[in-house]
């Protein structure tokens, strides 16, 4: 717990930093942790399948973080995102048919296409966050609220699963997580939420901060228990080491990435960011 503990001390301050101050240095900081989160991925594709090419998913990444930061608005998004998925579709379908030669083909194309989505295109919802509404503050304390929500929600599932946890939520997969632990991430994360209302580029109805902070609430576990089934597949404690007391920058990911396009797409097709 001290181990972590540091290690959050140190890494937190860094992450703040790239979001108050936005691009070029949180550009830089989600390809970074992309590229290495799609390594960790692809290393957690199960036995027989193939070994999977680092460098295209390395490449899909890329753009997908790349077109992020350069695209206005949803609509500029979605259609930059479909046509890079179509081009690493292609490409990836090449080297399948090039390269391929396990018994487990879709498996192995479930990994090779799924391992950039979620370390390019979901992650890269960070960037559309921080570009959102009329002016930087506005996007730059939406992603800030989101990722501080997303702490707390994790936060507060460890301390209420530790001090109160009995019923467990899921033994196959997590054999630590239990019901009380995900009520209490839940609470933090609504209560996080409405705190969080004070930042000035914010001007939202508490009950959309408490909507928000419930979707991320439930969506921050979501993303830890699917990644806790692909190790669990790999038989596999954490998905790296790269991260002294938490594993790997999957380990950390994971309550992010479906957390942060939820409140994006929130904010762009529902509420007024």
């Amino acid at each position: 717990m001290l181990l972590r503990t540091v290690t959050a001390l140190v890494g937190l301050p860094v992450i703040l930093a790239a979001v108050w101050w936005g691009a070029p240095w949180l550009t830089i900081l989600a390809l970074l942790a992309a590229m290495l989160a799609v390594r960790e991925i692809y290393r957690l594709s199960p036995p027989g399948t193939d070994s999977l090419p680092w460098a295209l998913g390395a490449m899909w990444v890329a753009a997908w973080v790349l077109g992020a930061h350069a695209a206005s608005g949803l609509s500029n998004f979605l259609i930059i995102s479909g046509g890079i998925l179509a081009a690493g579709a292609f490409v990836s379908l090449l080297w399948l048919v090039a390269y391929c030669r396990g018994k487990r083909i879709l498996t192995t194309a479930g990994f090779l296409a799924g391992g950039p989505v979620v370390a390019g295109f979901l992650l890269g919802h960070a960037l559309a966050l921080r570009n959102i509404g009329d002016s930087g503050d506005v996007g730059r304390d939406w992603l800030l609220l989101a990722l501080l929500t997303v702490f707390a929600a994790d936060t507060g599932a460890y301390l209420a699963g530790q001090g109160l946890g009995r019923r467990r939520m899921a033994p196959s997969i997590s054999p630590g997580k239990t019901w009380e632990g995900a009520g209490g991430g839940l609470a933090c994360a609504v209560a996080a939420a409405i705190a969080l209302g004070f930042l000035p580029g914010l001007s939202s109805p508490r009950w959309q901060l408490a909507i928000i902070g419930a979707t991320v609430g439930v969506l921050s576990q979501v993303g830890d228990l699917l990644e806790s089934k692909a190790k669990r597949a790999s038989n596999v404690k954490d998905a790296g080491s790269l991260i002294p007391g938490h594993g790997g920058i999957l380990d950390r990911l994971d309550s992010i990435v479906l957390s942060v396009p939820a409140v994006y797409y929130l904010l762009a097709t529902v509420f007024e960011p």
